[in-house]
């Protein structure tokens, strides 16, 4: 796979330690609580995403830890190729949980494909609904990585005006409330441009009626967190991605697409066949993958 394949290969029980800053301990988030209610065992996803990315980072060149805000949280990673780049393009991954579980520590995987073609993956941590953080926050956050990244991803060979956002599950809806309306970045005196696309994987982008007031506690809230509410200023390209067995996520994501196609960008639908929700995710970090290769 090259780089002009498409946007998708352009961005596309225990406790775990990372230097100074901690992971969360698994051992306490709400699907290893509640296994009986989940049927993934979301204990060994996320188990099996830490080893590799502990894999990743003995085979790639990267930087951890790297602060764009004050909260534990509020960290990025950022992974190179092996071969020295420069004006790379640049993936920004965020992870999913429900908002309330989950660290970059699992995801450091997706950069290993992204890496052999040039390309400096971030996967970025933020701010979760245990620790008393409602929406915005998690929306700020990811703003705030991307103005990081805007402002400090040339030192690591990233192309600052080339960034394309990735987000699965609760990440994806983070991916789509922020990416289309690209308008936020002229506040931090940054052109919208600098987001050329997005992939939202697995997600819900309109949040009105849905059972999460401990993420969005009110309606207007909800409204504001729901990206087909506000497409205003979206980026050129966005693949907007589901896997067949998670049917409950089609009609959410031709909802986004037809609002998106309105606004005439280029976009479509990506349904990965017999791929449930822990699929769509792992199906980013494989290079033969239907959605790396698209």
């Amino acid at each position: 796979m090259k780089k002009t394949l498409g946007i998708a290969a352009v961005i596309i029980t225990s406790a775990f330690t990372i230097g100074a800053a901690s992971a969360q301990d698994i051992s306490t988030y709400y699907t290893v609580q509640n296994a009986d209610k989940f049927e993934i065992d979301w204990a060994a996803v996320y188990n099996r995403g830490t080893e590799m990315t502990h894999e990743t980072r003995a085979a790639l060149p990267h930087k951890l830890d790297l602060a764009y805000g004050q909260d534990i949280k509020q960290r990025l990673d950022i992974y190179m190729p092996k071969n020295k780049v420069k004006n790379a393009p640049v993936l920004l991954f965020l992870h999913g949980g429900g908002f309330r579980e989950g660290d970059r520590l699992h995801y450091g995987y997706i950069a290993e494909p992204f890496a052999k073609h040039g390309i400096v993956t971030a996967v970025a941590s933020y701010r979760l609904t245990p620790t008393g953080h409602t929406y915005p926050a998690q929306a700020e956050d990811a703003k705030n990585a991307i103005i990081w990244l805007a402002k400090n991803v040339a030192q690591y060979g990233g192309d600052p005006k080339s960034i394309f956002v990735v987000g699965h599950s609760a990440g994806a809806i983070l991916t789509a409330d922020i990416g289309v309306d690209r308008n936020w970045l002229k506040g931090a005196g940054l052109s919208p441009d600098i987001i050329k696309g997005i992939v939202p994987i697995s997600g819900r982008y309109n949040i009105l009626g849905r059972d999460l007031d401990y993420y969005a506690p009110t309606q207007e809230l909800k409204k504001q967190a729901s990206a087909v509410q506000h497409v205003f200023n979206p980026p050129p390209s966005s693949i907007i991605v589901f896997g067949t067995l998670e049917e409950k996520l089609r009609l959410p994501s031709e909802e986004l697409n037809k609002t998106l196609l309105k606004s005439k960008v280029k976009s479509e639908v990506l349904a990965l066949k017999d791929e449930d929700h822990k699929d769509t995710v792992l199906s980013l970090g494989k290079e033969g993958s239907v959605l790396f290769n698209r």
